[in-house]
């Protein structure tokens, strides 16, 4: 095979969309795939979860497309504007290969203690362990600093802190999904367990109003509202645990009160 010179790397994160055409060891940005490109020998696709099967660098075929699709619950934010990135790229780009280069492949070599978690083993063989993110920044930060022990801290839209013994990754804070270790922008990072259980048994209403035009008037909305909110026990024909009330709106009332009493404290 040719060497292959010239290559468009896409890469769809959760808040952006960046084209490098990467020439040699020197990159310029592409600003928008209408942009004229010159001659391009491949693309490269940053996929955020490769799962438990891709833990290298794999040529983008009708399966391997189908086997990113499946992961995408895992990483909905990173994995799903991927796919499209991959459509639009194929199509743009029919006649040069496509490879997808996933994040999770650098953390292949945490070990075992590392990235099993203390739960059932039927959920390990679900594929349930510590799958790690960021892993291309993390891998250019380590050919970087080549020291025998490394900490690289990720700090972005996704945040990670990543442990690097003598070029390889051996613990990272993200885990089963991107959501797992420190807070980040759109991500809370990791939480207590027991929060969730307690704002589950803690968290609930007493009454529903609907009140204004739509509120008194739309039976329709009430009911499609009240299906919503099933889970805190809101049923449209007021059978649930929840009273759902419908209150004319009256704001003419609450005004004239505040002014009789504001008069009256001022007479």
């Amino acid at each position: 095979m040719a060497a292959l010179t010239d290559v468009l790397v896409v890469n769809a994160g959760s808040t952006s969309l960046k084209l490098h055409l990467v020439e040699g060891d020197e990159s310029r940005q592409i600003m928008s795939w209408g942009q004229s490109l010159g001659h391009v020998s491949a693309v490269a696709h940053r996929v955020v979860h490769g799962g438990p099967r891709f833990r290298e660098p794999v040529v983008i075929d009708a399966d391997v497309r189908h086997a990113i699709e499946q992961v995408e619950p895992l990483a909905p934010l990173h994995n799903a504007p991927a796919l499209r990135a991959i459509d639009e790229a194929r199509k743009a780009l029919p006649d040069v290969p496509h490879v997808a280069v996933f994040d999770t492949a650098f953390h292949a070599t945490i070990p075992d203690e590392a990235a099993t978690y203390a739960v059932p083993q039927q959920w390990r063989d679900w594929g349930v362990r510590r799958y790690g993110f960021h892993g291309l920044s993390v891998q250019w930060c380590a050919e970087q600093v080549r020291v025998p022990r490394l900490v690289v801290c990720h700090l972005g839209g996704g945040s990670s802190v990543t442990a690097v013994r003598d070029g390889r990754s051996v613990d990272t804070t993200m885990g089963f999904s991107p959501l797992e270790g420190v807070p980040m922008t759109t991500r809370s990072g990791s939480i207590d367990p027991g929060a969730l259980v307690y704002l589950l048994r803690e968290r609930g209403l007493d009454a529903l109003a609907f009140t204004a035009g739509i509120g008194e008037n739309s039976p329709v909305v009430r009911s499609r509202i009240c299906e919503r909110l099933s889970f805190l026990g809101v049923m449209p024909d007021s059978s649930g645990s929840v009273a759902v009330h419908v209150v004319r709106a009256r704001e003419e009332l609450v005004a004239a009160r505040a002014a009789r009493e504001l008069l009256g404290r001022s007479a």
